[in-house]
């Protein structure tokens, strides 16, 4: 406080009316909009009401890790992939406005991942349905491991906790696992995927509460191609158990849902999404496009 003071009065003694400068010392937070900031308008803001930031801002930006801005070029191309397969996937199985009304109101970019106290990267991470923020932007991979791993599964296990929000669905789910959830030590319950699968959870996350169960099992359902679910409920009852048949109950309760609250085949859905996801891993998009 002292030090603040010593300064503030040096400013004010060192200075007369006449060596005031006419440049204003608060500097206005906007710049000039670029050929992307102009695309995002066009087809983020004035098509969804979504927001997408790809600079590194201290008001939405976590700095209990250390963090990177996004590469542009590299911001430019996951926008277009976010819209072709996660947005306009919906779009085209339940209506623009549908999404519009629904989907997170702000996306946020930044270029390195958010690594934790265990050297393990964050790519993704959602904030109370209306923010997602993507890490790892600079390590961009175009394959479709990468981009479900990375950033779908958990938009489209977001999505669902919205959905779940605005529309409740069967209790019943809560029951199909009863007792077998570990709110404290998922990650320790299960040990590893196989074990979790065994026991009728498609993720070791999946084991946490009935909620996230629910939020898991179809985000993983919407990524997997057909044969890789099929290849996950072979590993399920791979020691003899019955995991396949518990998250079998689970889809179905998850499938009766969308279609009745929602409207939404969940099998239509996920051919949509694969088929655009090829659409991007063929070329068939371009994603430096920035024409308006």
């Amino acid at each position: 406080m002292v030090c603040c003071g010593i300064v503030v009065t040096a400013a004010f003694t060192s200075c007369s009316e006449d060596d005031l400068s006419a440049t204003s010392v608060i500097k206005d937070s906007t710049w000039p909009k670029t050929a992307f900031d102009k695309w995002l308008d066009r087809h983020y803001v004035q098509a969804y009401n979504i927001q997408l930031k790809y600079r590194l801002e201290d008001a939405e930006t976590d700095f209990t890790y250390t963090l990177a801005p996004a590469d542009v070029a590299n911001s430019v191309k996951v926008a277009h992939i976010v819209l072709h397969t996660w947005l306009e996937a919906y779009d085209e199985v339940a209506g623009r406005h549908f999404t519009r009304q629904l989907a997170p109101k702000l996306l946020q970019f930044v270029g390195s991942p958010a690594m934790e106290s265990d050297n393990r990267g964050m790519m993704g991470q959602a904030e109370g349905g209306m923010k997602i923020t993507l890490f790892g932007i600079n390590q961009l991979e175009i394959n479709r491991s990468f981009l479900n791993n990375s950033y779908f599964q958990s938009m489209h296990h977001e999505f669902t906790h919205i959905l779940a929000q605005n529309k409740n669905y069967d209790t019943d789910f809560q029951k199909i696992s009863e007792g077998s959830y570990a709110p404290a030590d998922w990650y320790a319950a299960g040990k590893t995927e196989t074990e979790a699968l065994q026991k009728g959870f498609i993720s070791l996350y999946a084991m946490s509460e009935y909620n996230e169960d629910f939020a898991e099992t179809l985000a993983f359902y919407l990524i997997y191609t057909p044969a890789e679910w099929a290849q996950k409920m072979t590993t399920a009852d791979a020691a003899g158990t019955n995991g396949s048949a518990i998250i079998g109950q689970k889809l179905a309760m998850i499938r009766s849902y969308m279609q009745t609250a929602w409207n939404i085949d969940i099998d239509q859905l996920r051919t949509v999404i694969h088929r655009r996801m090829d659409e991007v891993l063929d070329g068939s998009v371009d994603l430096d496009d920035l024409s308006l």
